[in-house]
């Protein structure tokens, strides 16, 4: 039976998480832990330069859900990036 889950979604055999930005975080770069289900550390971050827009896409393979019939191979980890915007910057 499947469950819901507060930070990950299931789509098909691939596994989606809405991953969380600063405007900072997505200009300059990031680096984040990220719990798998199976109680696993994955780091999640960005190359230099590498600028991160809203909506954006990343996905690494085999951190999905097994797939069916076939437990030894799985779907892919799917992050979908938000980016939060400030209100308002300090001109300083």
């Amino acid at each position: 039976d499947e469950k819901e889950h507060p930070r990950f979604k299931r789509v098909h055999d691939d596994l989606l998480l809405v991953m969380e930005l600063t405007l900072s975080e997505a200009l300059t770069g990031f680096k984040k832990v990220v719990e798998t289900l199976d109680k696993r550390n994955l780091l999640i971050c960005s190359q230099p330069g590498e600028v991160i827009k809203p909506e954006d896409f990343r996905s690494i393979d085999d951190e999905g859900m097994p797939r069916y019939k076939n437990p030894f191979l799985k779907g892919k980890l799917i992050l979908k990036f938000d980016v939060t915007f400030p209100e308002k910057i300090d001109v300083e």
